[in-house]
This record gives structure tokens, sequence and C-alpha cells, in this order.
């Protein structure tokens, strides 16, 4: 848009709409733009006005204001710029089944060992278990004062012995 054109604007709306609906810089840039530009508000006097040579009017607003901080000018480049192409990845181990299965999320979590008498390394996972046998837990865990996992390794160790 044309210096002239925007002063054109000032006149009769709002800078902060005029930015919003027609430039594809913020307010404060095109204030910052204008100002280098040697364009002046007037205060209580609506609009901004230019008393200049002739030849600034004609130029675009955009020659005069900064890039963003990331060295994007519109909306429609930043966005652009941070999208990515997708892409999808098979695996062909995978398969649908309705038996339920156990589930390992996340990295292992491993607990450095100072010593052969300290815990045992520990690995975080996920396990799909029956709500109610879940709530049980909770309850176990709470009167014995004791964490659900503590309860849970002990149940297993038994299990496999």
């Amino acid at each position: 848009m044309k210096i002239s054109e925007l002063l054109e604007l000032t006149q009769s709306k709002k800078l902060a709409d005029i930015a919003k609906e027609s430039l594809d810089i913020g307010e404060k840039r095109t204030v910052e733009a204008l100002k280098k530009a040697g364009c002046y508000s007037i205060s209580g006097k609506r609009g901004w006005h230019f008393d200049g040579k002739s030849s600034v009017l004609e130029q675009s607003i955009y020659e005069y204001s900064t890039p963003s901080k990331r060295g994007i000018d519109s909306p429609q480049k930043e966005v652009s710029a941070t999208l990515e192409k997708a892409t999808v990845v098979t695996n062909p181990n995978f398969q649908l089944s309705n038996e339920p299965e156990n589930k390992q999320v996340g990295k292992p979590t491993i607990q450095p060992t100072k010593n052969k008498t300290s815990k045992p390394a520990m690995k975080k996972v996920t396990y799909e278990i029956e709500e109610q046998l879940h709530d049980e837990l909770k309850i176990k865990s709470i009167r014995e004062k004791r964490t659900v996992s503590e309860i849970v390794n002990e149940i297993i160790k038994r299990g496999l012995q």
C-alpha cells in the first residue's frame, strides 16, 4: 500500500483497523514505518499527515517497515515458514487385534546404582488394567502408605515365582 493511500485512510479510520484489514504488518510497525517516512500525527486531530517530498507519498509503506524479529514480514509467510511436510511411517510389525496389549510409553527411567544393596534399576512402563483393579490398588496404597508402583512390583514378582 502506498503511503498516500494510507494517509488518506487514516482520515476516516483508525490506524489499528487499517493495519488489521489492509496491511501485512501490525499497528506498531506501521506507526514506526510512517515515522521513518516523515509522517506525523497531531494530538486531537484525526489521521496522519505529511509535509515532505511528494515522491515519498508514492512509495510503499513496506519500504519503511522493519522486518519482524523472526525476519518474516507477513502472516502468510509466517505460517508457511512454520509448516513442515508430514511424513508417513509404516510399521510392518503393527497389527490390530482385540486382545489387550502391554504398552510401553516413553524412555526407560534408570536410576544410578551406588552399591549392590541399593534399589534395582526401574523402568517406566504403561499397562492397561481394569478400572476396578486400579481403584483397589489406589485404596490399598493409601492404607499401606506405599505407592501403587511398589505394590504392583511386589504382586508381579510373586506372580513370576
